[in-house]
């Protein structure tokens, strides 16, 4: 599989892109990657209740990846990056989509799961779920990804219902200065591009980065021998849809700008603004049995203007205004336009020694057009389609003596199409120890998730196939109630000698009024709130870090049982027992070994998804060395070195998938002064 590549990717290495920059980039790179053991113990969260919080005092159990777990394991694009975190389930549907879920229920549009960027939401408004492969965000930007395991309702609103994953990027004053310059290239052809100048001059500091990513098809990856496959189980359908004449066309091209500038007004005041652009373009793939094979269009344009302002040492808020705009044109699909604008603040508050409150909400407008194309395209009923929403939140948190803390979250939102709804969170925190380095958690939860227009409105008419046993023809349902869920929780932090430290996070979790699939006639089908699931599980982490070296390893067993044993999820199952591990060694003469290995158990298949994942490992091995005085690194490594290929991953709307590369030689060169 490596073969001749290797050789033709080092021939490559001559035509990589270098940027300058100034010796403090230098110091401040190192600043970024070598933070000591106390810093590394004592970082900070902002995912699981809306403020600044130690990992080890958190209501919710919290996964953080830190941007020299990135940096250092040479990928670059975040759903691969989250597949090394504890409790997540992804499957790379081809070489640019992923199903992402935390703890199960997850497909291509894993709208349980909430994604956001520095706290502001990028779920797609018409059928949800994150498209990082549309996003203008760079890897070699992002400071820490916070992972929330577990039902993030009260915190963050709507969709949070099994979990929220949080991207937050570097501020503008607390960015590398200078230029910055990183060339990824693959032995299948891939490549990846960015450039970076941040600075600082007066008040002001900005951070603007600009940058390509080409990914080459499985076709081209794997020379000629990536074909569909069917899971229709019917030759008569396999012909209805034609899949003798398919065609792999996962390849992806995407233009990233990311543009952040920050003005400090006073000590107590500053001003950050923010803009974003996107143009992807791919190609199509199979769904409910049309495959029109034309390239996927669009646009992505997110902005932001936010007001941060201190009131001493107790009281601290910000006001933003956050929008998002796409267009967007998906053959197999539709043509959609959408304008999400969002107005949202929060104020915190010291209530004297023991009391610390949070207080805030948003007001949101959602539109949506649809562009007329096929006749066997998705239709949206009543185009264009405007919807509202508003929400209030209240987190409090009170420190009943010197070892116990509760923390309360509640949270109510009302969508103009859909119902008022709440969210809410009671934890208790115990300190084993004065010094606070073993802390007991329990806590009870409800979240909900709303189905959005895609469950509520969206029909389409498919060929009707003439015997039982398959729905292509999709009929909007009406009115559909909210998804819900209820969890007791447990866990215990501990911070222990030698740099050691442990986690363990226990659940047991309800799900009510779960959306899936009803069924109509026999080639005729609708959602519906079909019926409940009963989720647990246990996760373990452990993690040592000293000046030599970083280890940390984490397992998890979950399990996720449908109340129906056919029931419509639209989604998958959790693999239940997965694992990981990773290692980074600090060596002489500035070289940097990192190992990341991870296990899934067999990924069950749902009556909506009708085939499983088998067991699967994936180890990823990179080494890099710095050089010119620490301006220069350079790093060469194998991704998923146990697969030659991946089996193909059908999600819910698919009739047809194709296999995938594993195995993945690349290099990298970065330069920064």
């Amino acid at each position: 599989m490596l073969g001749h590549r290797p050789v033709k990717l080092i021939g490559l290495l001559g035509h990589v892109l270098l940027a300058v920059g100034t010796r403090a980039a230098e110091d401040r790179y190192r600043e970024l990657f070598e933070m000591s053991l106390e810093e590394l113990l004592q970082v900070e969260v902002v995912s699981a209740s809306r403020t600044s919080q130690k990992i080890g005092q958190l209501a919710v159990p919290v996964t953080v990846i830190t941007a020299e777990d990135i940096h250092y394991s040479g990928l670059t694009n975040i759903p691969e990056v989250l597949q090394f975190a504890t409790g997540m389930d992804v499957l790379r549907f081809n070489r640019y989509s992923y199903a992402i879920g935390v703890r199960g229920l997850h497909e291509l549009s894993s709208d349980r799961v909430q994604s956001l960027v520095d706290g502001r939401l990028m779920d797609n408004p018409i059928y949800g779920g994150p498209e990082y492969w549309n996003l203008p965000v760079f890897t070699e930007d992002i400071d820490r990804i916070e992972v929330v395991r577990g039902a993030g309702g009260a915190a963050w609103g709507a969709n949070a219902l099994t979990g929220v994953i949080n991207v937050i990027t570097r501020r503008p004053d607390q960015t590398p200065k200078g230029w910055l310059g990183s060339t990824n290239l693959s032995e299948f052809g891939d490549s990846y591009t960015h450039i970076r100048w941040a600075d600082t001059v007066g008040r002001w500091s900005w951070r603007t980065s600009l940058g390509y990513e080409d990914t080459k098809s499985s076709l081209d990856a794997m020379e000629g021998k990536a074909y569909y496959r069917s899971f229709t189980g019917s030759p008569i359908m396999d012909a209805l849809i034609g899949l003798d004449a398919y065609q792999v066309r996962d390849f992806s091209r995407n233009w990233r700008s990311d543009i952040e500038l920050m003005y400090h007004r006073s000590e107590t005041t500053r001003f950050s603004f923010g803009l974003g652009y996107s143009h992807f373009e791919a190609g199509d793939f199979e769904q409910m049995g049309y495959f029109p094979m034309r390239d996927i269009h669009s646009e992505l344009l997110r902005m932001f203007v936010r007001a941060d302002h201190e009131l001493g040492q107790d009281a601290s808020g910000y006001l933003q205004w956050f929008g998002t705009f796409q267009d967007s044109n998906r053959p197999n699909y539709f043509h959609y336009t959408t304008h999400q604008n969002t107005v949202e603040g929060q104020w915190d508050l010291g209530l004297g020694e023991r009391h610390d409150l949070s207080i805030g909400g948003y007001l949101r407008w959602t539109h949506i057009n649809t562009i007329d194309g096929q006749p066997q395209e998705y239709v949206l009923a009543g185009r264009p389609y405007d919807e509202y929403s508003t929400g209030l939140f209240a987190i409090e948190r009170w420190h009943a003596t010197s070892r116990l803390t509760f923390e309360g979250q509640v949270r109510g939102d009302w969508y103009s199409e859909t119902q008022l709804d709440w969210a809410a969170r009671v934890a208790s925190l115990y300190n084993l120890d004065d010094q606070g380095q073993h802390v007991l958690r329990l806590a009870c939860a409800r979240a909900f998730r709303t189905p959005l227009i895609a469950l509520r409105r969206v029909s389409v008419q498919r060929v009707p196939i003439p015997f039982d046993g398959y729905a292509v023809n999709l009929i909007a349902p009406g009115d559909l109630d909210n998804e819900h869920t209820w969890s007791l929780e447990a866990g215990l932090a501990s911070r222990l000698d030698g740099g050691l430290s442990f986690r363990a996070d226990l659940y047991l979790q309800r799900f009510e009024d779960l959306i899936g699939g009803g069924i109509l006639a026999p080639t005729y089908y609708y959602m519906d709130n079909i019926d409940g699931a009963t989720a647990s599980g246990v996760e373990f982490e452990l993690a040592m870090n000293t000046d030599t070296f970083r280890a940390s390893a984490w397992y998890a067993y979950n399990d996720l049982e449908a109340d129906q044993p056919d029931q419509l999820l639209r989604g998958m199952f959790p693999a239940r027992h997965k694992a990981g591990a990773t290692l980074r060694l600090f060596m002489p003469s500035k070289w940097v070994a990192n190992i990341n290995y991870r296990f899934t158990d067999t990924t069950l298949a749902s009556a909506s998804v009708r085939s499983q994942v088998p067991i699967s490992h994936r180890l990823d091995l990179t080494l890099s060395r710095q050089f010119a005085a620490g301006r220069g690194e350079i790093m060469c490594g194998v991704l998923d070195l146990a697969n030659r290929t991946h089996d193909a991953f059908v999600q819910c709307d698919t009739f047809t998938a194709h296999d995938t590369p594993g195995r993945m030689a690349f290099a990298r060169l970065q330069w920064r002064f």
